[in-house]
């Protein structure tokens, strides 16, 4: 299966779950689509808050929400540890000795609440962290190849609506994502670090206010990236909108 193909068979079973519950495509809508499709107990995204160390978007279960909420209220946990800038963590069995030893706390009172296997995946692309997907289950499981690149996917689709979200880009009729972050230009991280310069913010901010401005002008985000890079727009001038 082609890389496109698999993006295309997933973002067709997240429009089909949105059509199923009568609302747009969301980011809620996703982690239930990835509840459904993927072979999980649930689904939880979550981003770093700006006064706490994890804020729930969305999550797609009773079992998920504690086990989310028990990392923040103790503070350690794969989505903390994700949150903070480690790789993908998978964890097959949370009962495991070494597990147990990493996340002292957490781990022990987690398997007693009902968790034994955890999946969490940064939602990033180059310098940008956007948050982490979580995927629980309640007995030990070890996701086959084929399985955690669906996973994949849907971060990274979690990750491209995110940054929507916080562009103000809302989801039209036909809307589907660009896929900017599967191929992305080198001149789109370059404009985002000098447009995070420019204006002394995150890189992460600075990558919304390029798709911001990008969709407000109906422009690619390459072309006016391109643009940025070759000085032609500043974003701390007045005619950056």
């Amino acid at each position: 299966m082609t890389e496109v193909s698999r993006i295309d068979r997933i973002w067709g079973a997240i429009t089909a779950r949105a059509d199923v519950l009568g609302v747009p495509v969301s980011l809620r809508v996703l982690c239930e689509a990835a509840a459904d499709r993927l072979p999980i107990t649930g689904v939880a995204v979550a981003i770093r808050g700006r006064f706490v160390a994890s804020e729930l978007i969305c999550v797609t279960d009773p079992l998920s929400r504690r086990l989310e909420e028990l990392q923040l209220t103790i503070g350690e946990g794969p989505t903390l540890d994700v949150l903070d800038g480690s790789s993908a963590i998978h964890v097959e069995d949370l009962d495991a000795p070494d597990y147990q030893k990493r996340w002292p706390l957490f781990a022990p009172q987690a398997v007693d609440t009902g968790l034994r296997a955890i999946y969490v995946l940064p939602l990033h692309i180059g310098a940008i962290r956007g948050g982490a997907l979580a995927l629980y289950t309640a007995r030990p499981a070890r996701l086959p190849a084929d399985i955690l690149a669906d996973a994949w996917v849907f971060s990274e689709l979690a990750l491209e609506l995110l940054l929507d979200e916080q562009a103000g880009i809302g989801p039209q009729n036909g809307y589907r994502p660009p896929y900017w972050q599967f191929e992305t230009p080198a001149e789109v991280h370059q404009a985002t670090g000098m447009i995070s310069v420019q204006l002394g913010i995150s890189v992460g901010d600075a990558f919304t206010r390029l798709r911001a401005r990008a969709f407000a002008d109906d422009r690619p985000l390459s072309e006016l990236a391109t643009d940025v890079v070759i000085r032609r727009i500043r974003f701390d001038h007045e005619d950056s909108g």
